[in-house]
């Protein structure tokens, strides 16, 4: 996209808008939530992930905060140009959370169950025609959801990407639109609401009509992230059983996170003054101890790998655990081991994990990838660490293309790659064996894609910016 936006924005004009063009049906993925619970999404091919990058900027003025204060939407907006952080809108709906309950008698939250799951097509649409889209748009976004859903009615919108955030955020503004609902406050990060109120029954008449309104729209409350009537009580603020050194190492994880990018990125902030103090003997210790746990949790185990990536060497006797007992936490497993010393040893543990009998998730699969990229392809191992990836039983397309886009000459891949390219196929994997060519001298690429190019727009697309850029 860094270089080649104004192709691909022709392409889509041309092949994908066009009357005889449409969207592709899109590739089904499972990304990991707490445990071994999956949350099933869709990877938008690199075209159909452009448009919506570019179509959810060109409109978003269509996008906006609730114009009331005492209805607060938090997050999932452009401002001057720029989508306000994930994390700083969490940690100021975090504080309006504790303002409120602090203000008012009662107070209630809800949920929705499986919300991206459930989400009707033409419901989607509506909403965009009601905010005022161009009639064109209108019809354009119906036509990706559509056509990249292969016609499914619901489950049509992809999730984790901030352009799909901010469609699902702003189609439950029916919300705080709605004159019925009369508490004297709500608050709401996503589908994650809460109302405010000093009569209980204010609360618990809109909580009805919460449930009423949600429902016309096919979606429902989650029962068990759900409550209603709850009076404040400072004390129950924190779990009873929490330590004041947890306390303030929560505040320091969110500190942490704040000073990163939505995807754990640097946010260019690399000021002195933005640096977080370093961690005490004493905090140090207590973050190790909790690996040390029988049955540590794993929120326990996420706040050590944000906190102690400074200080690796005290955790890499943990990391075998860490991998195999915690599959949801791969990605901030991958964050943690950028700046660990000792990338042989992780190297090493993931290698026999991969040899062990242990289920092995997709998501797993795709960032240990990520990770023998960025961070492992000087070790000894990292051959077999590839082909293991590659050849897991468990390997998805979408786990074998994140080895085959690797620009590596070295283990066999450029064999990998032709085998790919070579098919006429046009999928993720010779998509990403075309990209992976782009080590090879020009001569050489140009003729691996020379018929690759042929087999679809596609193809042609991605074998003219191999060919062009690199």
């Amino acid at each position: 996209m860094e270089k080649y936006s104004a192709e691909v924005l022709e392409f889509i004009q041309n092949e994908r808008l066009g009357s005889d063009g449409g969207f592709q049906n899109q590739h089904r993925v499972f990304a990991s939530k707490r445990g071994w619970f999956l949350r099933p999404t869709v990877k938008l091919d690199p075209v159909a992930e452009f448009f919506l990058y570019d179509f959810v900027y060109r409109n978003r003025r269509l996008f906006r905060k609730s114009p009331v204060d005492s209805r607060r939407i938090y997050g999932f907006r452009i401002v001057t140009g720029e989508p306000i952080p994930i994390l700083s809108s969490y940690s100021q709906f975090k504080k309006a959370i504790a303002k409120h309950r602090a203000s008012y008698k009662h107070y209630g939250y809800f949920d929705v169950a499986a919300y991206f799951n459930r989400i009707y097509h033409h419901d989607l649409v509506r909403w965009f025609e009601d905010v005022g889209a161009d009639e064109d748009d209108v019809k354009v976004f119906g036509k990706f959801l559509r056509e990249t859903a292969a016609g499914r009615s619901v489950d049509c919108l992809p999730q984790g990407i901030y352009p799909a955030k901010m469609i699902g955020s702003a189609f439950l503004t029916f919300l705080e639109n709605s004159s019925r609902i009369r508490s004297a406050q709500s608050i709401r990060l996503m589908d994650d609401m809460w109302l405010f109120d000093d009569e209980p029954n204010t609360l618990v008449s809109d909580f009805l009509i919460v449930q009423s309104l949600l429902s016309d729209r096919g979606l429902v409350v989650n029962e068990e992230k759900s409550t209603i009537l709850e009076g404040h009580d400072p004390e129950a603020d924190l779990p009873p059983n929490i330590d004041e050194m947890k306390v303030q190492l929560l505040k320091r994880r969110r500190e942490e996170l704040t000073l990163v990018a939505e995807y754990g990125d640097s946010d260019g902030n690399s000021d002195d003054d933005t640096d977080l103090e370093e961690l005490s003997d004493a905090e140090k210790e207590y973050l190790v101890s909790l690996l040390r746990h029988k049955t540590i949790q794993e929120e326990d185990a996420e706040l050590v790998l944000t906190l102690m990536r400074d200080h690796s060497t005290d955790v890499m006797e943990f990391i075998p655990t860490l991998i195999s007992e915690f599959p949801g936490l791969a990605k901030r497993l991958y964050y943690f081991c950028s700046d660990a010393e000792d990338k042989v040893e992780i190297a090493a543990a993931i290698k026999k994990y991969l040899e062990s009998e242990v289920k092995v998730t997709e998501y797993q699969l795709f960032w240990f990838g990520k990770m023998a990229e960025d961070y492992l392809l000087k070790t000894p191992d990292v051959g077999d660490l590839l082909i293991g990836l590659y050849e897991h039983e468990n390997a998805t397309d979408i786990t074998k293309a994140k080895i085959l886009e690797i620009p590596e000459k070295r283990f066999g891949l450029p064999d990998l790659r032709e085998e790919q390219l070579r098919t006429g196929h046009s999928d993720w994997l010779a998509w990403a064996a075309a990209v992976g060519s782009r080590i090879h001298a020009k001569g050489q690429r140009n003729q691996l894609l020379k018929y690759f190019r042929k087999s679809s727009p596609m193809n042609r697309l991605l074998g003219e910016f191999v060919a062009n850029c690199f």
